[in-house]
């Protein structure tokens, strides 16, 4: 079973510090309530039976579980335990993370896990404070660049592509709604396997109100009868998240643009940000590649050390990557130079691979079509209501 860290970075079984941010690793991780680790088939809240842990970080642990009330579905239980102990802290660290819910809550988006419910449940006479969200079906993007690593492989630049015009739509949407994600990362984007869309999961909002908590204690004691505060929490992964959020804990719109164009490029290198880009954060990454002038370009900006420097919204960078909002969704009017799109009917492309259209019943952005045919359906009458 994977080691995390207390900001959740995945490590390898045995490890000893954390490969991304040298974090010294607990031996024990079990955490707050070791009795519901191993607890398979467990029943909590009379609803949700745990079938296996998939994770754990600083703030608790992440179970897959069935909902026995919607005819087993299978959910995501997110049970909060911070690593504190005194009854004034954990309080507060509760209200912290019911708040972070309620961010959670507002966001209905198809491309992420949806929240369900925030209950708490008694367990070995231990109370536990759980989070609910839509269980998502694939693989993530880590899995999926590993595979293809086996065979000496990465993802192409038309891959890529798709991958970009499928997800800015979705930091656009949660930008709009005053969420920053702080984490974008392989480990925290999956290939859905129903439409082959990236879901993006994992926010940062609960890891902050770990890292708010934490900072509490080291600074006021265990006991101390002081408010806490959100404060600007250092959150991210190290060569994904910019200067500014790791050093200064500052986060905005083009601090998870800078954080997905450096995620393109480790789908398209096959490397970690340390690897290619060196000690120096403008070293010529075009050496690994060979792209096209708009995509290298626009992967060139978002990723700028100086944030006045980068696009400062999702919309610029689709508008830069030739997509125009109209009313159904997101259309590409010019592919980018020496941008061919994939036949989906090739061998090559089948399988795990990022490019596929999504599934008919989906409610994400359509397939992006030339501009003519997307004029006309929005000129079509059945489509006006």
């Amino acid at each position: 079973m994977s080691i995390y860290c207390s900001q959740s970075h995945e490590n390898p079984p045995g490890s000893r510090f954390c490969r991304l941010c040298g974090e010294k690793l607990a031996v024990n991780t079990q955490g707050l309530y070791p009795g519901l680790a191993e607890a398979t088939d467990t029943t909590v809240g009379l609803r949700y039976r745990i079938k296996r842990q998939l994770g754990h970080g600083g703030f608790g642990r992440t179970y897959l579980a069935e909902d026995l009330n919607r005819f087993n579905e299978p959910c995501v239980l997110k049970e909060f335990a911070p690593q504190v102990h005194g009854t004034y802290a954990l309080q507060k660290a509760e209200e912290l993370f019911e708040r972070e819910a309620g961010v959670l809550y507002k966001l209905q988006h198809p491309q992420i896990p949806r929240f369900r419910e925030l209950f708490r449940a008694d367990f070995e006479k231990q109370a536990h404070l759980f989070l609910v969200q839509d269980y998502v079906e694939g693989q993530t993007y880590r899995q999926l660049l590993e595979a293809r690593k086996l065979q000496g492989m990465s993802f192409a630049e038309p891959e890529v592509m798709q991958f970009l015009i499928q997800l800015l739509p979705v930091l656009q949407y949660i930008h709009r709604a005053g969420v920053i994600h702080r984490d974008i990362s392989p480990d925290n984007l999956i290939l859905r396997y129903g439409d082959q869309l990236p879901v993006l999961i994992d926010f940062g909002g609960v890891k902050q109100v770990a890292a708010a908590v934490s900072q509490y204690v080291q600074e006021n004691g265990q006991a101390q009868e002081q408010p806490i505060a959100a404060p600007e929490t250092r959150l991210g992964k190290i060569g994904y998240a910019p200067e500014e959020q790791m050093q200064l804990g500052r986060a905005y719109p083009h601090s998870d643009l800078y954080a997905l164009a450096v995620t393109a490029l480790v789908l398209l290198t096959g490397k970690e940000p340390q690897e290619f880009l060196g000690r120096s954060p403008r070293r010529n990454w075009g050496e690994e590649l060979n792209l096209s002038p708009t995509l290298s370009a626009v992967l060139e900006r978002m990723r700028s050390p100086r944030p006045t420097d980068r696009y400062p919204s999702a919309e610029e960078v689709m508008q830069a990557l030739g997509i125009v909002p109209i009313d159904l969704g997101y259309v590409q009017t010019q592919p980018p130079p020496s941008y061919i799109p994939p036949r989906l009917s090739d061998p090559e492309t089948q399988g795990t691979v990022a490019i596929a259209a999504p599934h008919p019943t989906s409610h994400a952005s359509p397939p992006y079509a030339p501009l003519s045919a997307a004029l006309a359906l929005a000129n079509c009458c059945c489509c006006w209501f």
